[in-house]
């Protein structure tokens, strides 16, 4: 069923979702998985269009030379994304297992989280992967208590509180994008934690930056927020490392210049946030999900 006939059809779209989430929170484990697989192998069959600007994206990380590990990692990149929908929509069901010590891997070579839970003000970032399954992951490690997460609307009010309802049994409240400028400065600024995913430029206001060899519109939000505010820039990533293992990566932190001019800090900050996202895109490059040209503005 295509996306435009769901849009059309709103009632069908918030039927569809929750149908969805129904299935993923009332499947044991095991069968979400096998779901997904199935699922996935559908849209990929399906879904031409999609491959052909997954396999664009690809090739900034896979090289022309290995063009049948660039074809398996474009089907794996569909793989992932069902698996991450899934996780999604159960991040508030999800069995004791699935994310317990001996699965999830801490990375944090800086200490950022040494002293649990994080106090504020802090703004994390990270890309789309995987970052829903993130928010339960901090959670369940104890990481931070609370995380304020700029979220793009699914332009359906049901659909965007099914979601929330979710997050919130995580320890994340949504702020939607169409409101998050004054909100998110409000709560950095009352010494709060904020999340972002800063690899797409949703408003059209973004910064242009290197990445990944080529230049990529970025959101200019993180580094703007932390001009103002003198809040850190924390870079997180969880990546999958088996099928129900996980390793959750934490870098250094980018603090503001604040000898530099307000505009200056913006671009020179969000030049150092592409280098560390480019980094983590490599590192899982089929787990990033990017069914669009990322490169177009």
């Amino acid at each position: 069923m295509s996306r435009d006939v769901l849009s059309k059809r709103p009632a069908l779209r918030r039927l569809v979702y929750k149908a969805m989430a129904f299935v993923a929170g009332r499947l044991p484990m095991p069968f979400t998985r096998i779901l997904s697989v199935i699922v996935s192998s559908l849209m990929w069959a399906l879904d031409p269009r999609g491959r052909k600007a997954v396999a664009c994206n690809l090739a900034h990380f896979i090289p022309a030379s290995c063009p049948e590990a660039r074809s398996r990692a474009v089907r794996h990149a569909y793989r992932s994304f069902a698996a991450q929908l899934s996780e999604g929509l159960r991040i508030d069901r999800l069995p004791d297992w699935y994310l317990a010590a001996d699965r999830l891997a801490l990375i944090d070579p800086w200490r950022v989280f040494a002293r649990r839970p994080l106090a504020g003000p802090a703004i994390l970032v990270t890309v789309h992967s995987n970052w829903e399954l993130m928010l339960a992951a901090t959670h369940r490690l104890r990481l931070i208590e609370q995380v304020e997460a700029i979220s793009l609307s699914h332009g359906d009010p049901a659909i965007d509180h099914l979601f929330e309802r979710k997050r919130g049994q995580v320890g994340c409240r949504s702020l939607l994008l169409d409101r998050a400028p004054l909100a998110a400065l409000r709560a950095l600024k009352a010494g709060r934690i904020l999340g972002i995913l800063a690899d797409r430029d949703y408003t059209g206001n973004g910064v242009r930056v290197p990445f990944a060899g080529h230049s990529m519109v970025l959101p200019l939000g993180p580094a703007a927020l932390a001009a103002q505010t003198g809040a850190p820039i924390i870079p997180m990533y969880l990546v999958r490392t088996g099928p129900t293992s996980f390793g959750l990566i934490v870098d250094k932190p980018l603090h503001a210049d604040p000898a530099l001019p307000k505009q200056h800090q913006v671009v020179s900050l969000t030049e150092q946030l592409a280098n560390v996202l480019t980094r983590f895109v490599a590192a899982a490059p089929s787990q990033w999900v990017a069914f669009h040209d990322a490169w177009r503005s």
